[in-house]
């Protein structure tokens, strides 16, 4: 057995592993879920995206035998597919990765599972929006929660969150732990791929409309359709506010009030999620349209500013 095919199979058999303690509540559970990708991109960074496939058949077959279809279905769908799409995208062709497609799959991909979860639950009263509000309502019943008008308001707001909830972990535990493998790998000379500047990534430019047509038509769709659209909508804003906030990073270089900048604005983005979020995607389609990291970079540092850092 070669050194592949040994951090092939330990990859897959740790990540399931990780996704099994979560779903079986043990101690710290809910933890190892955030890392379950971590040995998946560790893996395809040190020995290219051809391991994945051994690393996924081991995982699955781990997760099947001790957790069940459910447990499978739900380590194969949010972790180990997407793992091996964002990888095989990066590294398609030659040099440097390519970063577009997979930044933009961070959002495309959960959209895609919002839209089976619509296919599969059309069935049942009220399609996917009814059955989660059906799950809310009976996870605030066993917490007490009394039936009147201010429930039923905070049930609405959680069934309309969650696609944008969902989208949001699933891109930051897919960026933490894509970007922790990397420096892994890299810091131990296994690394095949050139490291990535992340605040330098750009989404393609038809991520625009992609992104800006369901947000139209949510305003006009009623009912179900209507609750798909503003969920389509609110996912795919999410690499938008990531550029955002990228731009944000390269534009505030060298600046000596870079800090100041950078903390206001995340402490914003936690306290005033909507208004700010709304802004820094604005910010992120300005950037699609007139390229505002490349003309800083073209512009070259001011007078009396740092110099831009590595």
């Amino acid at each position: 057995m070669n050194a592949q095919t040994t951090a092939a199979l330990a990859a897959g058999m740790l990540s399931a592993l990780a996704t099994l303690a979560a779903v079986r509540g043990i101690p710290l559970g809910g933890v190892l879920l955030w890392l379950t990708p971590f040995p998946l991109f560790a893996l395809a960074f040190a020995f290219g995206t051809a391991a994945l496939p051994m690393a996924i058949g081991a995982g699955l077959l781990v997760t099947i035998v001790s957790g069940g279809a459910p447990a499978a279905a739900v380590w194969l769908l949010v972790f180990a597919l997407p793992a091996f799409a964002l990888t095989a995208l990066a590294a398609r062709g030659r040099g440097a990765p390519s970063l577009g497609v997979p930044f933009a799959l961070l959002a495309l991909w959960p959209a895609a599972l919002l839209a089976a979860g619509e296919v599969a639950l059309a069935g049942e009263p009220g399609g996917l929006s009814g059955t989660l509000r059906r799950a809310v309502e009976q996870a605030l019943a066993q917490m007490g929660a009394p039936r009147d008008a201010t429930t039923a308001e905070l049930v609405e707001a959680v069934v309309r969150l969650k696609p944008l909830a969902f989208a949001l972990w699933f891109a930051v535990v897919t960026l933490l732990n894509a970007s922790a493998a990397q420096g892994f790998v890299a810091r131990r000379g296994l690394a095949t791929l050139p490291p990535v500047r992340w605040a330098e990534v750009a989404l393609p430019r038809w991520y625009a409309p992609v992104a800006v047509i369901p947000a139209l038509a949510a305003g006009f769709a009623p009912g179900e359709p209507g609750f798909f659209a503003q969920g389509l909508a609110m996912m795919l804003s999410v690499p938008l506010v990531l550029q955002g906030l990228a731009v944000v990073h390269v534009l505030s270089r060298g600046r000596p009030a870079r800090p100041v900048l950078l903390a206001a604005t995340y402490l914003g983005l936690v306290l005033f999620m909507l208004p700010v979020g709304l802004a820094l995607a604005g910010l992120g389609l300005a950037e699609l349209a007139l390229n505002l990291r490349g003309r800083a970079a073209a512009r070259g540092p001011k007078s009396g500013q740092l110099p831009p850092e590595e």
